[in-house]
């Protein structure tokens, strides 16, 4: 898909872009300040390769990605672990005291975890998800994704997608069929 001329114009970038980005960063980092700093750091590189642009997707769909991978970098960075430092104040108590009982039991038990079957078959569900998703057009995986993965509101939809509301109720009704289908055949838990 070729671009038109105008959607290479980086100062509207922000205008016609922004707030899809950034909704889809809230989603991912649950923080508006953080959501807001990424998708500044997605602009800064963009403009900075907008340049190498191939053309090759919508600069939307650049964009996002420039953005996922903006996001990856953030929790890559920021890691998974929790110190246990960090859960407890260093001048209350330098000990392990505070979360087991004085015959050892826990005070505030963790949550359980997740069985490794459980794990396994949840991967499983969104493998075959993905397989039944790449299976629909691409219009309806794309309203579809926009609607129910990146909660985008009808009316944006319609604005981006160039849909009346009755397409876009339609193309999402085939679509949840579709994948109801397909999860159906293919996903036996």
């Amino acid at each position: 898909m070729a671009p038109k001329n105008n959607d290479l114009n980086t100062q509207t970038w922000l205008e016609k872009y922004g707030d899809y980005l950034f909704s889809y960063a809230l989603l991912k980092v649950k923080d508006s300040h953080l959501a807001e700093d990424l998708v500044q750091e997605t602009f800064l590189a963009a403009i900075t390769a907008a340049n190498s642009f191939s053309s090759q997707s919508s600069i939307r769909t650049w964009l996002t990605g420039i953005l996922k991978h903006k996001i990856s970098d953030h929790f890559r960075r920021q890691g998974r672990e929790v110190l246990i430092d960090d859960l407890v104040d260093q001048n209350e108590t330098n000990s392990l005291d505070i979360f087991f009982k004085a015959n050892g039991g826990w005070i505030n038990k963790p949550d359980a975890f997740p069985s490794p079957e459980a794990a396994l078959q949840q991967q499983e569900f969104w493998k075959i998800f993905q397989q039944c998703l790449a299976g629909l057009k691409p219009k309806q995986a794309e309203v579809f994704l926009a609607k129910e993965i990146h909660g985008m509101s009808n009316a944006d939809i319609c604005n981006d997608f160039t849909l009346s509301s009755t397409n876009v109720w339609v193309i999402m009704h085939r679509a949840r069929l579709s994948l109801s289908n397909c999860l159906k055949i293919n996903w036996k838990n």
